[in-house]
């Protein structure tokens, strides 16, 4: 049990780490990459270039990459969600608890985090599509909608994370009516 309580203490830590960094990457990619500023990739640490020509040839103004930082970062929030409830969930293997209620209400949350992504990256791609294409001039907007096979995969491991979390039940009930036995 001290390797679940070891490891699940490191999960918890990355976990929170990506909760710092996601929000501070998005916002950087945005508002500073590809400028005079963008130290990082002019260290040729790692490149923040976002691939707009499918939706406009103009250059990006800062007003279009604040809108396309918010909108980011709304999508961000549901990764966010999940990640919090990650860490509830592996600070509660720290302390050993397993098959408990609260861990399965974390599955069910989690799975729906799943859910959650697939609307949300979708919302995403429709309104990116329509910002990007605001600096266009007259009649060259566009709108765009997709559903691709990531989006598939997600719901399929989003039903697989809600039928773990039935068998977490089970496994609770079964724990529960077993320390009741004399």
């Amino acid at each position: 049990m001290q390797n679940v309580q070891k490891l699940s203490r490191y999960v918890r830590a990355i976990c929170k780490l990506f909760f710092i960094i996601i929000p501070l990457i998005t916002c950087y990619a945005w508002l500073i990459g590809g400028t005079d500023y963008d130290f990082i990739s002019k260290a040729d640490f790692v490149t923040f270039s976002i691939d707009t020509s499918p939706y406009t040839t103009q250059p990006l103004t800062y007003d279009t990459k604040i809108y396309l930082c918010i909108i980011t970062l709304l999508k961000d929030c549901i990764y966010l969600y999940a990640l919090m409830i990650l860490m509830h969930l592996f600070k509660n293997y720290e302390r050993c608890e397993i098959f408990s209620l609260e861990n399965v209400k974390y599955y069910q949350k989690l799975s729906y985090s799943v859910f959650y992504w697939i609307l949300g990256e979708t919302l995403y791609n429709t309104l990116s599509a329509v910002i990007l294409t605001l600096n266009n001039g007259k009649g060259v907007h566009s709108i765009s909608f997709e559903f691709d096979s990531s989006q598939i995969t997600a719901l399929v491991l989003g039903l697989v994370v809600l039928i773990i979390s039935h068998v977490m039940k089970e496994g609770y009930l079964l724990s529960d009516e077993n320390q009741l036995t004399i």
